[in-house]
């Protein structure tokens, strides 16, 4: 395979990449078509076999290329991308009081929190001398705050926007309450099954006639939705929430030429995670991709930070943003300009991205402990690839589920049921999703040796 390579040895790793990828686009890699070796590869283009290699596992996560067992890699069929020109939910039985493991999927390694570097900047934002810190602010949110998004978006997730179209609020639930305002009446709402706006009712409680979309091993599938017009889909294409899938590149084509067909389409990105992705290299966001301006995009602070950081953003297609502006001039922001200030401030200053980076090799360290130790269970099994801060484990038939959580009350350890984010509520009562960010190692060890027992106390007779 000829690649003709830049000078600038910089980023190889990227430039190969790249150079496949867009040959396999442009259809120069036909379907099928047998890759290079790595050592073959690497020998031709003079580069480390290491090197070809993160490059293959990258597109063969992505979809573009699949592996054959002591074969080789080979070109996996992709679809042009069309351009156009145009939480009531059933309660816990433990009160959070009394819960001494909580394996939920909320909170943050809350010791290795940057009080020293966000109380120095959260004093620095409440200067006499800026006197518009004390007005209401802008309805779009603080505009140092949004251009340090813009920035951290193209650096981080390779994204291209305009800070006038991100829109900063108090969390990912009121932007969506604001996108429901912003398209028509007649706009239908689709999302994952199993996904996050299953489990927090706020998503649906107002809608007529949410649509639940199955999923499977590249991601969400939208067959029934190739004859509604207004409608718009959310979807968690980095790691799918709750089921860890991530979205095949061929997926993702097919979203965006789904989208591209009705001008009254939209999908909602929830890039909840990206940043905590432990194995192989981040997939590229729907968003970056987008050459039609289908695609709204959600972030959030609350995984980043803290949950009590209470700020989340979201970046608009421009059609929307006109609406927004002409129509929401009046609303006030929800979120503090003190606090939106100093956040801007952490992120300006590079100690966003230390703490990001020092963030994710302790919650790597915590993933692989708790992995091993699941593992050690015979009767765990992880239905998907685990490789996020929360982790779905499948229990086998041979345990009384029932018993299982009767123990795990009385040993006050709290399981998330991924019943509790499907549409129907029920089917799943054997799978359990398992956050650990919160927990010290010694936390998760305990944790782990109660289940063990929960599942040794509970086996069928």
């Amino acid at each position: 395979m000829y690649l003709n390579l830049p000078n600038d040895k910089k980023y190889l790793y990227e430039q190969i990449y790249e150079i496949i990828k867009n040959k396999i686009i442009n259809g120069e890699i036909k379907e099928d078509e047998k890759l290079p070796s790595i050592r073959n590869l690497s020998k031709d283009i003079n580069v480390s076999k290491n090197t070809i290699k993160k490059v293959y596992y990258k597109l063969e996560e992505e979809g573009y290329i699949y592996a054959k067992d002591k074969s080789g890699f080979y070109c996996r069929k992709i679809d042009d991308l069309i351009i156009l020109n145009k939480k009531e939910l059933k309660n816990n039985k433990i009160d959070d009081e009394k819960i001494k493991y909580d394996f939920s999927i909320s909170g943050v390694d809350y010791d290795n929190f940057p009080y020293k570097v966000m109380q120095k900047y959260m004093k620095e934002a409440i200067d006499k001398d800026d006197i518009k810190i004390l007005d209401k602010g802008s309805y779009k949110g603080y505009e140092p705050l949004r251009k340090a998004i813009k920035t951290y978006l193209k650096n981080s997730r390779n994204i291209n926007t305009n800070s006038r179209n991100i829109i900063i609020s108090s969390s990912t639930e009121h932007l969506f309450s604001m996108i429901k305002k912003l398209l028509t009446d007649q706009t239908l709402f689709a999302f994952e099954n199993p996904g996050y706006a299953f489990g927090n009712k706020f998503y649906t409680y107002d809608l007529k006639n949410p649509i639940p979309l199955d999923l499977d091993d590249e991601g969400v599938k939208i067959d029934k939705l190739r004859d509604l017009n207004a409608l718009c889909l959310f979807v968690t294409p980095f790691h799918q929430f709750p089921m860890g899938t991530v979205m095949s590149i061929q997926r993702r084509i097919e979203l965006l030429n789904w989208a591209s067909l009705s001008k009254d389409r939209y999908i909602i990105e929830d890039d909840y995670d990206s940043e905590f992705k432990f194995k192989g290299y981040p997939i590229e966001s729907l968003k970056a991709m987008d050459k039609n301006s289908d695609v709204i995009y959600f972030g959030s602070f609350s995984k980043l930070i803290a949950p009590s950081m209470k700020i989340s953003y979201m970046v608009l297609p421009d059609d929307l943003l006109k609406k927004y502006e002409n129509n929401f001039k009046d609303l006030s922001n929800t979120v503090s300009n003190f606090l939106q200030k100093a956040l801007a401030s952490f992120i300006r200053s590079g100690e966003f991205e230390k703490h990001i980076n020092r963030m994710k090799n302790i919650y790597y360290k915590k993933f692989n402990f708790i992995v091993k130790k699941l593992e050690e269970i015979e009767e765990i099994s992880f239905p998907t690839k685990a490789d996020s801060l929360n982790l779905l484990i499948k229990i086998d038939g041979s345990v009384n589920i029932k018993k299982f959580n009767e123990v795990l009350n009385e040993k006050s350890l709290r399981l998330i049921n991924l019943n509790r984010f499907s549409f129907r509520k029920a089917g799943k009562e054997n799978y359990f999703i398992l956050g650990f960010a919160n927990l010290s190692k010694k936390e998760i060890d305990e944790g782990i040796e109660i289940i063990k027992f929960a599942i040794k106390k509970s086996k069928n007779s």
